[in-house]
């Protein structure tokens, strides 16, 4: 059997498998009996760039089992695991509705293009904090890499969320943004815009349910200072002639 490796970013671990992407993503969502359920984020990792990775640990944990099923996870780290595994080293984004459905990201080349002058970053790794944001994403990794801060850290993976009109006009009205405890999101963004030496405002100090994939806008990104991957999110209109059944079971919480 074919071994795999992957990055979860949600919680943040390190696993080998002998399931190819789409048949991991699927058994994380919903478990072998179907009784769990939940969204899932990860990278496909290729193993041959990862230095330190516990190949006896591997050899004598990745077997088949007895009835010749192939063994669906293997744990290799539960703490600090996107540190250890170089940019290099990640393949496509897989994100998975909360009832398993798959879809594969692959890496983009990012664009500035017309940039909002306030961005809303929701962080996976290493912590899980909701971040407004006069920062591009590239600067935002460098902002948060950059270890002479007291505040840093080695890598970071994040998602830019959409504020739509509210990223140039904070009291423009949000619409059809389904974010909890709007008044709040538009008193950080209101002291964001006011402050001049502030360039971030903390909204959420941690995720408190799983990601509504409509609120993404540009993608997911990871980095670490002058070096980012960028995983665009595909356009609605692709996703609803392209990846109708995936964009479908992703838009209704089911459980």
């Amino acid at each position: 059997m074919d071994n795999f490796f992957y990055l979860v970013a949600t919680p943040e671990s390190l696993l080998a498998s002998h399931l190819p992407p789409f048949e991991f993503g699927n058994y994380l969502a919903v478990g072998t009996k179907k009784q769990t359920r939940g969204q899932v984020i990860f990278f496909e990792v290729d193993s041959s760039l990862v230095p330190g990775l516990p190949w006896n640990h591997i050899h004598r944990k990745l077997v088949p089992y007895e009835n010749g099923q192939p063994k669906r996870s293997v744990y290799l780290s539960i703490y600090r695991a996107l540190e250890s595994v170089p940019l290099e080293a990640l393949k496509s984004l897989y994100l998975v509705s909360d009832e398993g459905l798959v879809l594969e990201i692959p890496e983009g080349k990012y664009e500035s293009g017309d940039s909002p002058e306030t961005h809303l970053y929701q962080q996976f790794v290493p912590g899980t904090t909701r971040v407004a944001s006069k920062l591009s994403p590239p600067e935002f990794v460098k902002f948060l890499t950059d270890t002479s801060h007291p505040v840093s850290a080695p890598k970071v993976f994040f998602a830019e969320l959409l504020l739509n009109e509210l990223a140039s006009n904070p009291y423009a009205p949000l619409n059809n943004l389904p974010y909890a405890n709007p008044d709040h999101l538009r008193d950080c963004l209101i002291k964001l815009t006011e402050s001049k030496e502030r360039t971030t405002k903390t909204v959420l100090r941690s995720m408190r349910r799983e990601l509504a994939y409509r609120t993404i806008r540009d993608g997911f990104f990871i980095g670490e200072q002058e070096r980012m991957k960028f995983y665009p999110f595909p356009s609605v209109e692709r996703l609803e002639n392209e990846y109708f059944s995936w964009w479908r079971s992703a838009l209704i919480p089911h459980f």
